[in-house]
């Protein structure tokens, strides 16, 4: 491998002819200042290094000495079934485009002659490392929501649940999935139904957040005095965190 490892997106470039794969490299840091490539000619030399551990993105040609690119596809994605990997290749025929797809590459380009090609690729990688980067916070943020002791849901702009840890179903007696897709009226009791409507709302819409005590019930019947925090989440919904006092 060659190449220096500076730069927020690391792209590690493999193709059997060093020359092609020394041009792209050149072509997609020069295309943004962002990018740092290393290059590799051959899949098998590498990919017992685990490339999907030091890169953001591997970019693959088809047609190489020892593993090909669909070979090299399935053994990242044994252990990174998300990560980036993007098909740029010579060899092109609808078969093949086929059988990367049901493969699970991110992306799939054919070479093309002019340097037009070097943009095009540049604006896919950055895509597709952008949006595995949001997937990756995404998953963080729901992890740290289920270890979280407190109960944490998230509701749409409709008032449904689109998410709620362990620990908020469990205080209204729930399992997670019975409450997704419900409304938040669910684990209030009628008698409160007024002070949020008329109280908690509007000062959710006003101040972004509220917090305080509400009238709350279990999936049983039962009712308890329960310490909840709601907050919007912009043009997304809100956000509530509550436990039994």
């Amino acid at each position: 491998m060659c190449g220096q490892m500076a730069g927020s997106v690391r792209v590690l470039h493999v193709d059997d002819e060093p020359d092609f794969a020394d041009l792209t490299a050149a072509y997609l840091e020069r295309a943004t200042g962002s990018f740092s490539v290393d290059t590799a000619t051959r899949a098998d030399d590498i990919v017992a290094d685990r490339p999907q551990d030091t890169y953001d993105c591997i970019v693959s040609d088809y047609e190489m000495p020892g593993l090909n690119g669909l070979e090299f596809l399935e053994q990242i994605r044994e252990d990174a079934p998300g990560f980036p990997f993007i098909l740029y290749t010579g060899k092109g025929s609808e078969e093949i485009a086929a059988e990367a797809i049901s493969a699970g590459v991110t992306d799939y380009i054919q070479k093309e002659p002019g340097t037009s090609q070097y943009t095009i690729l540049a604006n896919r990688v950055q895509n597709a490392v952008e949006a595995r980067r949001d997937e990756l916070q995404v998953l963080r943020g729901q992890r740290a929501m289920n270890a979280a002791w407190d109960g944490i849901g998230t509701l749409d702009r409709e008032g449904r649940f689109t998410y709620l840890n362990g620990a908020y179903a469990e205080t209204f007696g729930y399992e997670p999935d019975d409450l997704l897709g419900e409304d938040w009226r669910t684990i209030h009791s009628t008698e409160s139904l007024e002070t949020v409507e008329g109280e908690i709302l509007p000062a959710v819409e006003e101040n972004g957040t509220w917090t305080g005590e509400t009238l709350l019930e279990r999936a049983d019947g039962t009712q308890f005095v329960g310490e909840h925090t709601v907050a919007s989440i912009e043009n997304d919904g809100a956000v509530c965190v509550g436990r039994d006092r």
